[in-house]
């Protein structure tokens, strides 16, 4: 399990499309598993884990878009 320190998008992203599977945890929102690449749905489910989800999917996406 990775800690990240601080939200960061981009950190997270890169992170999530390189190892594919695993979990994570962001200090001050909570843990998150991703698998396929993606961030899945949070087991938590309030509005922050899910903006957070969503937005590291955005990103993820975009990584995926600049090196197809």
């Amino acid at each position: 399990m990775k800690i990240f320190p601080s939200y960061n998008p981009q950190r997270i992203a890169l992170y999530v499309k390189t190892l594919f599977r695993g979990r994570l945890y962001i200090k001050g929102i909570g843990a998150f598993e991703f698998d396929m690449g993606k961030i899945l749905l949070p087991k938590v489910g309030d509005k922050i884990h899910f903006n957070v989800m969503s937005e590291v999917n955005r990103e993820v996406q975009e990584l995926r878009a600049q090196f197809a």
